[in-house]
């Protein structure tokens, strides 16, 4: 009996030891020291078009005849250019729309001064968003 204990003891012995090797634990990265201060995400500017509440189904329609659809890529607008970024991966949100349009950037155009009123800007801004699953 007391052979079949000190076996039986020395094989979870050799298990236990068995079971840690190779085992490094968890780690954590090292933490980093920032001299100065730390930079703050930059918000797009808030437009006159950002102010008001957009119509998605007048955006959608306004996002079909304005051209959109020959840069960006949009899922629910049947849309697949390649110039712009993909709204649909991208998901902006109504901020980013509505300044963007407004004021285009790199290669978009601002269509503030294509002639789309603030509502009309605030309309595709709100379809975009509502589209892509972006937060409002």
């Amino acid at each position: 009996m007391r052979r079949t204990i000190l076996t039986a003891l020395t094989c979870f012995a050799a298990v236990a030891i068995v079971a840690g090797c190779g085992s490094q634990g968890v780690t954590s990265p090292a933490p980093r020291t920032i001299i100065g201060s730390v930079p703050k995400p930059t918000l797009e500017p808030a437009t006159a078009a950002f102010k008001l509440k957009g119509d998605p189904v007048a955006g959608k329609a306004l996002f079909l005849k304005s051209g959109c659809t020959g840069c960006h890529t949009l899922a629910d607008a049947h849309a697949t250019g390649t110039v712009g970024p993909n709204l649909d991966q991208a998901k902006p949100d109504y901020r980013l729309a509505t300044a963007r349009v407004t004021l285009g950037k790199g290669a978009m155009p601002s269509f503030k001064s294509q002639g789309l009123s603030d509502q009309q800007i605030a309309d595709v801004a709100s379809y975009v968003v509502k589209a892509t699953g972006g937060q409002p």
